[in-house]
Order: structure tokens, then sequence, then C-alpha cells
């Protein structure tokens, strides 16, 4: 596997959460986090529409159905879930440079555990040195917050 074709989610994934919490940070303080959080699923769900239309291999809604299982269920809930805390967490104060470092950095750590308990990953003592870097960090950045 090339290089691009391996890397290329990864530079997506951090242009677009780049994005994501730039905007959560300017929802106008005026407006119901909960109104532009659906207004976020309305873009959303056009936007997966045209992609799945333009670009899905089987277009058929009812197969797609049948296919279902509890996963896009839990992911709906709680990237609603991500969306609400993230305008809250702007509304209540929190620095786009900190709040979102202390939670990206605890989910690395929460999903490098459930790595090792449930997926059977391995963590090398590279890996384990890091992850004790992490939690320091979240400790230290969480004092100044």
């Amino acid at each position: 596997m090339n290089l691009i074709a391996f890397w290329w989610p990864i530079g997506l994934l951090l242009v677009c959460h780049t994005f994501y919490q730039i905007s959560a940070k300017s929802v106008p303080s005026a407006m119901d986090p909960f109104a532009a959080v659906f207004i976020n699923y309305v873009v959303a769900a056009t936007a997966a529409f045209i992609l799945w239309m333009v670009m899905g291999q089987e277009k058929n809604l009812m197969v797609q159905i049948g296919k279902l299982n509890w996963a896009p269920i839990v992911m709906g809930l709680t990237i609603t879930a991500v969306e609400v805390a993230s305008v809250f967490m702007y509304k209540l104060g929190w620095n786009i440079s900190i709040g979102t470092t202390i939670v990206n950095i605890a989910l690395a750590v929460v999903l490098a555990v459930i790595g090792v308990l449930f997926y059977k990953e391995t963590l090398s003592m590279q890996q384990l040195v890091g992850i004790g870097l992490c939690i320091a960090g979240v400790i230290v950045m969480s004092k100044g917050a």
C-alpha cells in the first residue's frame, strides 16, 4: 500500500476535525445548541445522501436497512451527544486549544485500553510510555483549565 493511500483518511480527519471545532466554537451564543445540532444533521444527512447516490455501490434503501445492526444507530446517538457536548463546552467558556486537547488525549487512552481488552490489540513499552505521558498531559492541562 502506498503512503498516500494509507494516510489520506488521517489527513481528511485532521482537516475535518479542525473545521468541526472551529464551527462548534463559532455557533452564535444566542442560538439554541439543539437547533444548531439539528441544522448540522439536516446538512449532514443531505451530504451523506448525495455521496451515497453518487459513490455508493448499492443504492436501495430497503436492502441497506436489511443489513442494519446496532452500530449505525448507536453512532447516530453518540455523534449527536458529541455535537451537543462540543457546543456546550464552548458556550461554557472552554478554550478551543484546551478542551478538545483534553478530550482527544483522554479518548486515545480509553480507546487504547478498549483495544487491548476487547480487540486483542497489543501495546509496546513505547506505546505504554506514550499513554503515561498523555495521562500526565491531561492532568497538567486540566489544572490550567
